[in-house]
């Protein structure tokens, strides 16, 4: 290491803990630009609401200083609005308590106060926030000031339901990454010259990406063969609607002396762009068009076209009322109100704003008027996630809001018959006096008195606790939020999860998160839970828990969970409020019963898939299938290579037999699992540090040389492809989806070979108790190993294992050559003899100390390994290395998570649960999708749930089905005649799926299949009661899918009465005769039973019918109880992950869903009934 790069290992240490730390964010804006936010100097003027939101984003954001300014007096109002405010801190200076508090969110941050907004004070600052209303013209004074010197500006303003942010970075900013996604990649398969000066490029999308199409940006050529000039040029790329599909122009003088041979990467670049930004007096007067290329002002609205317009000219009346008059309108206040109006009207008339043609709608500026002197606090939330993020881009990444962007969300008032009388809006000197403004006392009682569940205590959970303490909910005498997560706080959790301190890690999030909540409001009432919410906890989460709540809020990270809570809100029937983030977007779905869909049926709950297996195992091309496949041997060496030799020792015949069918179907998995095995039974025999580096030596070798050499003896360098039947030869088997490998030979000073092997060495000693696993925290564990000179000086003593060839595993690979079972067999059983050899002098005392793969210790070698692994990978393919932070964000599988981003959902979600108490209609609800890189703030009108309809589908004849002559019209069409109707029927029409049918469950089986023929006019036909569900995988693509298992239930299978059987002394005939007049029915199982019985020559004892049989005369609530019994053994066996139905302990009812109903059909047509109501089966 140079003299330059040297650092302190102090500051090695606490590099790694701001990495860790920042983990999370850095997948979402990148460590470099993390980098830039510590260094940045934010002066954030205002701290009600939105000014201390937006200080707090920052802060875990990792922003370098804030200069705080807000001289006013604490009043009562301010703590429903700032957090860091309580009752003891009214009559002080907002500024002197806030500051400290704010200090603790990231020690790192540098937080200052200052008294004044003077030139000084801006002057030292590179982005000045203004979140409290000033006179136009000293913003405008500011605003000019902050231009002249390169500093960014940012005004904000909230008022009711309506917010505004202006943003100005200055006319000479610079996006060096408008997205902030990773860089687009297309593998090359054909270029040519199209002219002089331009070239055509076709590509394919590589296995694993999705496949988007290419029109415009910057890209860069690489790896190509036979134009070989072209690469490591950036160009341009353009397309032309006559183009051929998957192919772009770049700007390039082909050589006419060469041709395309193969291969070639096309991947995007990040171009540093002129982003220049326009002043406050420019917006003011033009606002900005919201459908312009691009838009110069932010749509928020794609319901009431031209709404952010109306909202502007308001903003700006408001902005003048205040200027004007000293003050801004009382809440409220018709006058004030009016007054607004007509100085709007008098903004158009004078020309202040340029609008041409411009209708003003004098209902929106009223409404923004009434309660512009209002801030709530779920807009506060919401706006403080949007203006810190773009507080953000002042380092280059992402996209600006071009000027000014205005959104508001009318819907969340109260309509207009139950608008809050003037009593019920009145300050009573209370922190809830803002929120009564908008929505009246009585509404304030109903919000905290409610009781609501919140699944998770995440990011999303810490903001959605401090929102409902502010807005009272669940603070009343008669309210309770229960909390539950499992999960206890990490390092990484503190830059989002704002209710965690440092001294919390280690700590339950849910008891951490409630304790700081109750901080802001004492009178929040929290339990506080540790479980997973999933069938296990059924008999905590009972049918009297969910039916004693108001409502659902979810705070989860993954898909089966919300499912499964999404599931409960449809069988309880109770309201869910849903949201998410990754990076930098988020969405927000309300689920509402009867109202809306559910958050399954939204169609939100789709997952992508992954890469094939055979890319993965033979032929990457993409550094990421390097690393997802490093990532799958570290799971194989470090965790499964121990339990196979664990396996083996117990039963060796039963592992060898194992092998032996393994190496029929995957030879080369098979060879390198035995060859692993035993190295490793050498090493574990007699133990030694020496002994782990050889072990990772030869590991080295089976990985990067054995299996590379093995495909080279398969598919040399000009092997091609021939088709079997045609004999056709249909081209070079290599190319751009199956690059040639090169095999690894072990250097030295390549620190990817250093690293892997020292990382394994030390993962293996760990293993076998040589080494004692890291401990948390521990960062000097095994620092005299982190030497490279150490691991070198070892790997000079160190042997390549010898190759042994094995054939390659020919699944997804055509023209494989046939494996020679004879052979493989002789090697196969000479390697289980150096097993049996290795192994004898073990003696295992206890399992051996498998690896928990962390991502979040950076010290304890485990994304060293991978990284390592992954750049070998990526050498034997030619593929363009990974570096330590890429590899751990994919191998990890670290969801890219922000404070701004979650802030933001969370505000708006508070909206949507105001609008459940307002008992709001569907077209109230809104399914939002914000995106804080750009500025996209989409809304949509929720949808009413989908109802199921009978309807009739005509199938035409196959065209290989003869049909007479007649059956053609004159144009040679099927006569609808001859084509066949299928009926599919719902029953009952038009349900959705919040409807169900009651029934007892003590009706018997019979009972329950008359019911349904006499209440409903149905025949049941048959019904396979799915007790559980389990995830199959299909080995190639990885694409998972849900199956359940079930038993059958009807019809019953007969119980056949042993009395009624004929004497045994019978022939057949006779015995058959003689069933048939008798009452024994079905007569065939009764034949079959007597033949049985004969055979033995006695007929035993009739057993006892007992509750496991289920026959007609089976209650509902029996049949019920022997399903649980079956998902309980199907579970203890493996055979189901989540079972669909558990104890009926306590249960009051249970749902069968819709589409596990039985099968039923229409008594007078016979038609099948394909979508059938949930029916509720009450115990």
């Amino acid at each position: 290491m140079s003299e330059a790069t040297e650092i302190s290992p102090e500051q090695a240490a606490l590099d790694i803990k701001a990495l860790n730390l920042f983990s999370r964010q850095n997948a979402a804006l990148g460590a470099e630009t993390t980098a830039k936010l510590t260094k940045m100097k934010v002066l954030i003027y205002g701290l009600r609401g939105v000014g201390v939101e937006t200080a707090k984003n920052l802060a875990l954001q990792g922003a370098g200083a804030m200069t705080l300014i807000d001289s006013n007096l604490v009043e009562e109002r301010d703590i429903g609005v700032n957090f860091f405010l309580t009752s003891s801190d009214v009559g002080k200076t907002r500024s002197s308590i806030v500051a400290p508090k704010l200090k603790e969110l990231n020690p790192l941050c540098l937080v200052t106060t200052a008294k004044a907004l003077d030139e000084t004070t801006i002057l030292n600052h590179s982005a000045v926030v203004i979140t409290q209303i000033l006179p136009l013209d000293q913003l405008l004074s500011l605003n000019a000031l902050c231009r002249t010197n390169n500093i960014s500006f940012f005004y904000t303003f909230t008022g009711g339901v309506s917010v505004d942010v202006f943003v100005d970075h200055g006319d000479k900013h610079i996006v060096n990454d408008f997205n902030g996604e990773r860089p687009i990649q297309k593998l090359i398969t054909d270029i040519v010259p199209l002219s002089d000066s331009e070239t055509l490029i076709r590509y394919e999308t590589p296995e694993g990406q999705q496949p988007v199409a290419l029109s415009s940006g910057f890209y860069e050529v690489s790896e190509v063969e036979g134009v070989e000039p072209i690469n490591s040029g950036i160009f341009a790329v353009t397309r032309d609607y006559k183009d051929p599909v998957k192919t772009v122009r770049v700007p390039y003088a082909f050589p006419a002396s060469l041709k395309y041979k193969s291969g070639g990467l096309l991947t995007e670049k990040k171009v540093p762009t002129p982003y220049p930004m326009e002043s406050l007096a420019h917006k003011l007067k033009n606002p900005g068009d919201t459908y312009g290329n691009p838009p110069t002002l932010v749509l928020t609205d794609l319901i009431n076209f031209g709404s952010e317009v109306q909202q502007h000219v308001a903003f700006y009346a408001v902005a003048t009322f205040f200027t004007e008059l000293g003050r801004l309108p009382a809440p409220n206040s018709a006058e004030d109100a009016a007054s607004t109006v007509e100085i709007a009207k008098r903004l158009i008339a004078d020309g202040s704003i340029a609008l041409e043609s411009f209708d003003l709608d004098e209902k929106i500026v009223s409404r923004y008027a009434i309660h512009a002197g209002v801030e709530l606090q779920p807009m506060a939330a919401f706006i403080g996630g949007v203006l810190a993020q773009e507080v953000v881009k002042c380092t280059g990444k992402f996209t600006p809001i071009p000027g000014f962007m205005h959104f508001s969300a009318p819907e969340a008032l109260p309509n207009e018959a139950e608008t809050p009388s003037a009593a019920d809006t009145q300050p009573r000197g209370s922190r809830y006096d803002e929120l009564a403004a908008v929505y009246g006392w009585p509404f304030v009682e109903k919000l905290g008195n409610l009781k609501y569940f919140m699944v998770g205590c995440g990011a999303l959970g810490c903001e959605f606790m401090k929102n409902f303490a502010l807005n009272g909910v669940c603070c009343g005498p008669k309210g309770k939020l229960v909390v539950t997560d499992a999960d206890r706080i990490e390092l990484s959790n503190l830059s989002r999860q704002f209710l965690f301190r440092e001294h919390n890690v280690g700590q339950p999030k849910s008891r951490a998160a409630g304790t700081m909540a109750k901080v802001m409001n004492q009178n929040f009432n929290v339990e506080a839970m540790e479980l997973f919410v999933g069938p296990k906890t059924e008999d905590v989460f009972n049918d009297t828990f969910w039916e004693s709540l108001d409502g659902i809020c979810n705070a989860l990270d993954n898909m089966e969970a919300r499912l499964y809570v999404d599931r409960q809100s449809v069988i309880y029937e109770k309201s869910l409020l849903e949201s998410g983030t990754m990076g930098t977007g988020g969405n927000i779905d309300t689920v509402c019963p009867f109202k809306t869909r559910t958050f399954a049926e939204g169609g939100n709950a789709a997952e992508g898939g992954g890469v094939p297996m055979c890319t993965l195992r033979n032929f990457p091309h993409l550094t990421d299938h390097c690393i997802e496949w490093a990532r799958d041997q570290f799971e194989l060496l470090f965790v499964k290579l121990g339990k196979s030799l664990e396996a083996y020792l117990q039963d060796p015949v039963l592992f060898e037999s194992k092998i032996k069918d393994k190496a029929g179907s995957e030879p080369g998995a098979a060879f390198f699992d035995i060859r692993s095995v035993t190295s490793f039974a050498k090493f574990a025999a007699h133990p030694s540090i020496g002994g782990a580096a050889q072990l990772a030596f030869d590991v080295f070798h089976f990985l990067f040389r054995d299996r590379i050499l093995d495909l080279q003896a398969a598919f040399p360098a000009d092997f091609r492809v021939i088709d079997e039947k045609t004999k056709e030869d249909k081209g070079p088997f290599w190319g751009e989806k199956k690059r040639y490998p090169t095999v690894a030979v072990f250097n030295p000073d390549d620190s990817a070979h250093t690293d892997f092997v020292l990382s394994a060495t030390c993962l293996f000693s760990v293993m076998v108790g040589l080494i004692p696993p890291k401990k948390e925290n521990d960062d000097s564990w095994l620092q005299e190993y982190r030497d490279k000179s150490w691991i070198v000086g070892i790997a000079a003593g160190l042997t390549p294992p010898p190759y042994l060839q094995a054939p390659v595993n020919s699944d997804g690979i055509d023209n494989a050559p046939a494996m020679d079972k004879e052979a493989l067999d002789g090697i196969i059983n000479g390697l289980c003899d150096d097993l049996r050899s290795a192994a004898a002098d073990i003696k295992l005392t206890q399992p051996f100390e498998v690896a928990d793969f962390e991502k979040d210790d950076d010290l304890n070698f485990h994304i060293a390994m991978i990284t390592s692994a992954a750049n070998l990978r990526c050498d034997n393919y030619s593929i363009k290395r990974t570096d330590f932070h890429s590899c751990k964000v994919i191998a990890g599988k670290i969801i890219a998570a922000i404070a701004t981003t979650t802030a933001a959902v969370c505000g708006l979600v508070m909206l949507e649960l105001f609008k459940l108490q307002l008992n709001k209609d569907t077209d109230s609800f809104m399914n939002r999708a914000i995106g804080l890189s750009g500025y996209m703030y989409t809304s949509f009108t929720a949808e009413a749930p989908n109802k199921m309809v009978t309807t009739t589908e005509t199938i035409a004849p196959s065209p290989d089905e003869p049909l007479p002559a007649d059956a053609y019209d004159e144009r040679g069409v099927v006569k609808e005649d001859y084509k066949e109707k299928v009926v599919r029927r719902a029953y009952p029409e038009n349900h959705t799926i919040w409807d169900k049918l009651t029934v007892s469950g003590s009706l018997t089986l019979k009972e329950f299949s008359d019911w349904f023929l006499t209440e409903h006019g149905l025949k049941m036909r048959s019904w396979d009661f799915i007790y559980g569900h389990k995830t199959s995988t299909d080995l190639e693509s990885k694409a998972k899918q849900v199956q359940g298992v079930s038993a059958p239930v009807y019809p019953p299978k007969p119980v056949l009465d042993y009395s009624l059987l004929p004497s045994l002394d019978l022939t057949l005939q006779q015995a058959t005769m003689a069933l048939m007049k008798s009452s024994a029915k079905p007569t065939q199982q009764y034949l079959a039973l007597w033949r049985e019985f004969k055979a033995a020559g006695a007929v035993p004892p009739q057993p006892a019918i007992t509750e496991d049989v289920i026959t007609e005369n089976s209650t509902l609530k029996q049949i019920l109880q022997r399903m649980v019994v079956l998902a309980d053994e199907a579970e203890a066996q493996g055979l189901v992950e989540t079972k669909a139905i558990s104890s009926l302990t306590g249960r009051k009812f249970v749902v069968i869903p819709g589409g596990e109903t039985p099968l039923c059909v229409h008594a007078e047509t016979n038609e099948d009934i394909e979508h059938m109501c949930a029916i509720k089966i009450v115990l």
